[in-house]
């Protein structure tokens, strides 16, 4: 199982039995930018600051 993280922020969790980028991660999830800095309140997100751990 992949945990996908914005700094410490859980954003989901994917079942995968191989290694995942982060884009590929967020797609897997169906991440949706928009909704998740309206419900944080974020200004904006930094692509940067998103990890994912096995």
């Amino acid at each position: 199982m992949a945990k996908v993280f914005y700094e410490d922020i859980l954003v989901g969790e994917v079942l995968t039995n191989r290694s995942l980028t982060v884009e590929e991660a967020l797609e897997a999830i169906g991440f949706d930018e928009a909704k998740f800095i309206e419900e944080q309140g974020f200004d904006d997100i930094d692509p940067n600051d998103f990890r994912v751990e096995y």
